[in-house]
């Protein structure tokens, strides 16, 4: 610093940790950002398999048009 007195010093130094704290947080929200984006692409990729206008991942039953289950629903919650 180039002289001027405590209080000034004082200022200079809040003002450059108020900097700081600033760039720190928007940093931190530009991480934040960051993460979502990934993770919403990634759900949408595993939701929706290819996203630019490709096929979508599995197929619908071609025979009955619905799907079957492979055993009886009760065995299913049998006790």
């Amino acid at each position: 610093m180039s002289g001027g007195g405590v209080f000034t010093d004082i200022l200079a130094a809040a003002g450059r940790i108020f900097e700081v704290m600033v760039e720190g947080h928007w940093e931190t929200v530009g991480m934040l950002f960051d993460s979502l984006g990934k993770g919403t692409m990634r759900i949408n990729r595993n939701a929706y398999g290819n996203m630019g206008g490709g096929s979508l991942r599995g197929s619908s039953p071609e025979v009955s048009g619905f799907a079957v289950p492979t055993k009886a629903v009760e065995s299913k919650f049998a006790k």
